[in-house]
């Protein structure tokens, strides 16, 4: 019996579609709690582990390997089931406070593949292969960027753990209607019920051995230990994952309809004791980690960028900053530029974010909205300028690489930024949108084996393998283009990635 549910279109629609071989007329409610009672019944029995000890294929029956290409076929159908934010800055400002944690962790593969998920809802959630999804409600509620690091270091401590896989199906031929139950759960946690979703995720892995709850809960501490190390061996402070426990232990909170972070990861007495212990023994880090602002200029950011007309007031914007703070000036600066942006006043706006920047010139997101308002303004002089004294300056990075290659484009340079866009997706190869960027400049370049490449690689992100293929097969009968050293290899990930689906479909 097959598990239709990875990449089909029975998830977009609710009439008369096939899950698990059999045709019903469902609401989404109905769904996701017929779906649940199907994990209960199926999953096979395991034992969980009771120390946070780094697991390996042995104790999980699924191999480090298998576990990242089951990533992929998840990432895949994240991509196409769940609304996400594709701002590169936004990324790379979460790769930079996840990448200390990440490189203290017994991770095999240290590449971590971050989604932001366009949620109100104060939620997080980690997947096999090294996947990550914050939600865009918990980057604006968080106290502090150190909170928000220690729900992401949790988080690594489920992926360490491998918690999403450690009692797979021992059978080969179960494990379809198992792993399809999984990605299941996780398009229910996003789209219909958070706790019907991550009830899901422990269900399917925790069989009939233990109760749902107590499994939850041994995880949750052990993610909390491994979370702790890593944020103590890295520059955040740690008694920030003790205050985001307590305040999830009040009465209000799991109770409270935006935290849904609360709801999935249920917090008890012991979890808090015995994160309070851990804190009381150690010095609490003193280190300067330097995120603070960008972490504040992040909100701000976000919240302009997604919200609808009419837009947020300065005032608005800034309420919950402290007046007293020596950057509540800058911030309140930040605000009106950002607005006037986006109400198209972009001359003005660059005039802002170029002052502000002199204030704060290591700050990243100042500098890149004040590119985006020179692009915007066409202001091609000013900006290769500034894109010569970056370089000079040492601070090329993705984000440069970006705009440069938009600036070149802006600037009928296709073939140079075509370049530089290619060089942005060598440091960023998971950025779907850079992918379609690079497939639609290619095509106006006549590019015909870079565009199918960049097509095939849009499409393999986003779990369509049966596309991508046809992308690369048609890339194959092209003039070879000088960045593709490869073109082959186009095809066999298509290929892999369909073999996988097969297989865990």
């Amino acid at each position: 019996m097959s598990a239709h549910i990875i990449s089909q279109p029975g998830l977009q629609s609710y009439h008369r579609r096939c899950y698990f071989g059999v045709y019903m007329d469902l609401t989404p409610t109905t769904l996701a709690r017929i779906i649940l009672l199907l994990l209960l019944i199926a999953s096979p029995s395991s034992r969980a582990n009771s120390l946070p000890a780094i697991s390996d294929h042995t104790a999980t029956g699924m191999s480090i390997e298998d576990e990242y290409r089951f990533g992929n076929v998840i990432a895949g159908s994240i991509h196409q089931q769940v609304p996400l934010w594709q701002d590169l800055a936004a990324l790379s400002f979460l790769q930079d406070i996840s990448q200390p944690m990440i490189s203290h962790s017994q991770l095999t593969n240290k590449q971590l593949r971050l989604f932001i998920v366009r949620d109100n809802h104060i939620n997080a959630f980690a997947a096999p292969g090294g996947i990550i999804g914050i939600n865009t409600g918990l980057i604006q509620q968080a106290a502090s960027v150190d909170e928000l690091a220690a729900v992401i270091a949790h988080e690594v401590g489920h992926l360490s753990l491998r918690h999403y896989v450690q009692t797979q199906a021992q059978e080969k031929s179960q494990a379809p209607l198992v792993l399809g139950a999984f990605l299941a759960s996780i398009w229910i946690a996003t789209n219909i019920d958070s706790d019907i979703g991550e009830a899901g995720l422990y269900a399917t892995q925790s069989a009939l051995q233990r109760s749902q709850l107590s499994f939850s809960r041994v995880h949750e501490r052990q993610a909390d230990r491994i979370g702790f190390e890593l944020m103590r061996q890295s520059p955040f402070n740690v008694n920030h994952m003790q205050r985001l426990l307590a305040r999830l232990q009040s009465p209000y909170t799991p109770n409270a309809a935006a935290w849904k972070w609360a709801r999935s990861h249920p917090v008890t007495n012991e979890r808090v004791a015995d994160i309070s212990q851990r804190a009381m023994t150690i010095n609490s880090s003193l280190t300067e980690h330097g995120f603070d602002l960008g972490f504040e200029l992040l909100r701000m950011y976000q919240r302009l960028n997604l919200a609808s007309t009419p837009l947020p007031s300065i005032a608005n914007l800034v309420m919950d900053i402290d007046e007293l703070s020596p950057q509540y000036g800058l911030l309140v600066d930040y605000a009106t530029a950002l607005t006037n942006q986006r109400l198209s006043a972009f001359e003005l706006a660059a005039a802002q974010l170029e002052s502000i920047h002199q204030q704060q010139p290591q700050a990243q997101l100042i500098w890149y909205s004040w590119m985006n308002a020179l692009l915007a303004s066409r202001k091609h002089d000013e900006l290769f300028e500034q894109l010569r004294l970056r370089k000079l300056q040492r601070h090329e990075d993705q984000l440069s690489l970006w705009v440069t290659a938009q600036t070149l484009y802006s600037n009928q340079q296709t073939t140079a930024a075509i370049r530089s866009l290619w060089h942005t997706l060598e440091k960023q190869p998971n950025w779907v949108l850079g992918w379609r960027t690079l497939g639609e400049w290619s095509a106006q370049a006549h590019r015909q084996q870079l565009h199918h490449a960049a097509k095939s690689r849009w499409h393999l992100l986003r779990g369509e393998a049966e596309l991508a293929l046809q992308q690369a097969e048609y890339g194959l009968l092209q003039t070879p283009d000088r960045l593709i050293k490869e073109a082959q290899l186009y095809k066999q990930q298509a290929q892999q990635l369909h073999r996988d689906q097969l297989e865990f479909n």
